[in-house]
């Protein structure tokens, strides 16, 4: 199997590398604010142009750089872009790695994020060694922290990180151990 193509798919959603029909979905993404009120600041989808962001986006390797930003997109009569997946902070040797999302703001509470999830858990399972899963999420976030919990993670603790905010962002850190 090429890593370089990660394809996760489910009876729901489409999880696969943004493309360069996706420069639309990617902008109105980046123009939704309240996603990211919910985030670090330092996403690398929102440095710089759109069409840079994209370019970077499509070149991640989850196995050579230890992140990818897939593209997640709900299977319709058409595939509809509702948000962005990642696995960051991937350690082969320590057999760890930690899970992101996030979705425009009219595709929530529509259980997508869950699925979302779920997938991801499922990819994990089959093509890596991971024995454990990370996810932060900052307090406030109830929907987040409730999808994270159906998909059988535990709340782990509440710490201090940098989010690239000026002060330190209290995170709550969920763990699942596969």
């Amino acid at each position: 199997m090429h890593h370089n193509l990660i394809f996760i798919e489910n009876d729901r959603l489409l999880i696969r590398k943004l493309e360069e029909q996706d420069l639309e979905a990617l902008k109105a993404m980046r123009s939704d604010t309240a996603v990211y009120r919910y985030e670090p600041t330092f996403l690398c989808e929102r440095q710089g142009s759109a069409e840079k962001a994209l370019k970077e986006l499509s070149n991640m390797d989850l196995f050579e750089q230890r992140q990818c930003i897939l593209g997640v997109f709900e299977k319709r009569e058409m595939l509809i872009f509702v948000g962005l997946a990642e696995l960051y902070d991937y350690k082969p040797s320590g057999k760890v790695i930690s899970i992101g999302y996030r979705f425009l703001s009219r595709h929530w509470g529509k259980g997508i994020a869950t699925s979302c999830v779920h997938a991801l858990l499922e990819y994990l399972k089959q093509n890596t060694e991971v024995e454990l899963i990370t996810a932060h999420v900052l307090p406030e976030n109830k929907a987040s922290a409730k999808c994270l919990e159906k998909n059988g993670f535990e709340y782990l603790l509440t710490k201090s990180e940098d989010w690239g905010q000026v002060q330190p962002t209290v995170a709550d850190v969920y763990t699942l151990d596969l």
